[in-house]
């Protein structure tokens, strides 16, 4: 039966033109089975033959559906570590660990106190991540309290 398979893809490979099959050699030795791709040496013997086909270089299309699924992969990768918060950048890279907008909110009239606090902390708990510590929360919940008048 396994001759047959391997006659099967001899003939197979004569037929498709490739004239570049090349054979694998499983061999025995005192030490273990090995595969190589020449002949076993003189202490070892042949336990089996495989020919093998290499695989044919990919097409221009291939290729192109290649780089579509790689830049798929890589925006859905990015979507997930939005989603899952995994794609903060490391305080180590910002300027403060605890930026405030205040400078931008304070310039627009229409903004109150009130406002500007709730803004302060979601910036700032955004910045943080999930290193947010209580003594933090709790500092930014009273600068909100404090400044819509309910504390």
């Amino acid at each position: 039966m396994r001759r047959i398979v391997i006659a099967a893809c001899v003939a197979a490979v004569f037929q498709s033109g490739v004239t570049h099959a090349q054979t694998l050699y499983k061999c025995a030795s005192p030490t273990g089975h090995s595969y190589q791709q020449s002949p076993c040496a003189g202490a070892s013997r042949t336990l089996d033959t495989l020919v093998t086909i290499p695989e044919a270089p990919p097409s221009a299309a291939q290729l192109v559906q290649r780089a579509r699924k790689a830049e798929q992969d890589r925006a859905e990768s990015a979507f997930l570590s939005h989603v899952a918060g995994t794609d903060q950048m490391p305080s180590s890279y910002r300027g403060s660990r605890y930026a405030r907008p205040a400078a931008r909110i304070a310039r627009n009239p229409h903004e109150d106190g009130c406002q500007l606090a709730k803004a302060t902390r979601r910036s700032t708990l955004e910045a943080v991540g999930f290193k947010r510590t209580f003594d933090l929360l709790r500092r930014l919940d009273d600068e909100v309290r404090t400044a819509c008048g309910r504390g």
